[in-house]
């Protein structure tokens, strides 16, 4: 790939939507360069299951045609001509929704899922499938699967995340400009911080589930991931069907952040890359006149302890009849974390929500003082690919199943590269139902750590 190439496919998502809309871009012709781009580059990374060139060429083909008829802007939509692609557990139409599962029938989804039917509505042009791990479950990248794991475009030796490691490999690489993946334990954040590009995890509640196949119903989202703050801000109100029109993004204010340092100094065993990069984040704001002050919650692990109960025991609900039925269908760490539901009792899961009822409040009170909440998003940068210990270290390491327990909406953001040349990040945590202020902050913030030019190509190392 030259140089112009990676330019081309590295173009923020709304400079591709404005240059298709003022005809300096033919949808077309970019497709179909995304398109060879997947070909060349995805045989290595294995972001994308399935991608029906075919019909990404005829909707293309189709927007291309609109435009040439169309005068002025008024027929255009806000994703007009954008690509996007979509976690393979969320349907679209004409598309197996595999869950990267042998458990799932071949049949192509009869229907679109809600989110997909609004992205299809302002102009997207959908260009597959993205990988994950099994039925969303997190963990060490499996190997027993229908499809192998996705890796690192900034090094293949590495994960690329759980449990939208397609969607966070596929932005980092070039392949796509905007992903959609879901979030019950941090499956946004998780490949958002891998890859070094953007996830927003939002308000449990706040977007339809029709049509994505659930994990723990009381803790799933779905949600945007792209490589900039702005690019999210303009898909989530798509995704919600909200205005941002004349909106600006980066207002400039003076914001209230409240650092929850103990998840990563006392809590758990941190990573100096890591520590550094919030630290980073913390002087960069106060540099800008932001108010910094420091947040303590509850210890990290009462609400790893409550969405552990609540995630295993709803999903063993729902797979009880399959792993009854035939478990060997199951890749193994599948099978282990479904199992491990039949020993939650009602009395455990009950109690569970009563914590998860009471760490909630105790989140809404820190951000009635505070405009957002800043922490990691992990103590450690990407394991490699082929670590037997990966399982055990990320799960000892993860700072992102608050939000999903409280039900608070999380934005993450890269904030640099460790020693190792592996993207790190922070995440942004804010109140409930305002998005819109969560993602002025962090574009502010990203403004100033200046990280979102930055992608792996030409250097990154090749496998």
């Amino acid at each position: 790939m030259s140089a112009r190439q990676d330019e081309l496919a590295f173009m923020p998502m709304i400079a591709v939507r404005d240059a298709i809309a003022n005809g300096d871009l033919c949808p077309l012709n970019y497709v179909d360069h995304l398109l060879v781009r997947i070909e060349e580059l995805d045989q290595s990374i294995h972001s994308f299951v399935a991608c029906d060139a075919d019909r990404a060429r005829e909707r293309a083909r189709h927007l291309r045609d609109t435009r040439k008829r169309s005068e002025g802007h008024s027929s255009i939509g806000r994703l007009f001509g954008v690509p996007y692609a979509v976690k393979d557990i969320i349907d679209v139409k004409g598309y197996p929704t595999t869950a990267q599962s042998r458990i799932m029938p071949a049949v192509p989804a009869s229907t679109n899922a809600p989110v997909i039917d609004r992205l299809d509505a302002s102009g997207g042009v959908c260009l597959g499938k993205l990988t994950l791990y099994e039925f969303a479950i997190g963990g060490s990248p499996e190997f027993d699967l229908p499809w192998p794991p996705a890796r690192n475009p900034w090094n293949l030796e590495y994960m690329a995340g759980s449990s939208s490691s397609g969607s966070g490999a596929a932005l980092a690489a070039g392949l796509v400009p905007l992903t959609i993946g879901t979030d019950t334990g941090g499956s946004i954040r998780s490949p958002s911080m891998m890859n070094g590009v953007v996830g927003l995890k939002p308000t449990h509640g706040s977007l339809d589930m029709s049509g994505v196949f659930p994990l723990a119903p009381s803790m799933d989202t779905v949600g945007p991931m792209a490589r900039s703050v702005a690019d999210i801000f303009e898909a989530f109100a798509v995704m919600t069907n909200t205005s941002a029109k004349g909106e600006k993004l980066r207002i400039l204010e003076k914001f209230n952040l409240g650092i929850v340092r103990h998840f990563h100094e006392t809590d758990l065993t941190c990573d100096i890359s890591v520590s550094d990069a919030i630290e980073k984040c913390a002087d960069a704001a106060n540099s800008a006149g932001w108010t910094i002050n420091d947040v303590n919650l509850s210890p990290l692990r009462s609400f790893d302890s409550a969405g552990r109960v609540t995630m295993i025991s709803e999903a063993f609900t729902i797979h009880k009849d399959w792993l009854s039925e035939k478990p060997d269908l199951y890749g193994v760490n599948a099978a282990e974390f479904l199992m491990s539901g039949a020993f939650i009792s009602a009395e455990e899961y009950l109690r569970a929500q009563n914590v998860r009822r009471r760490l909630t409040q105790e989140v809404e009170e820190a951000l009635e003082q505070h405009d957002a909440l800043l922490t990691a998003v992990s103590t450690l940068p990407p394991c490699r690919i082929d670590d037997p210990n990966a399982l055990q270290r990320l799960a000892a390491a993860a700072v992102r199943i608050p939000a999903n327990v409280t039900g608070h909406p999380a934005v993450a953001i890269p904030t640099g590269l460790s020693g190792d040349g592996l993207p790190i990040g922070v995440q942004l945590i804010g109140r409930k139902h305002d998005e819109r202020k969560l993602l002025r902050i962090a574009a502010d913030m990203e403004q100033m750590l200046g990280f979102t030019s930055t992608h792996p190509y030409p250097n990154r190392r090749r496998r």
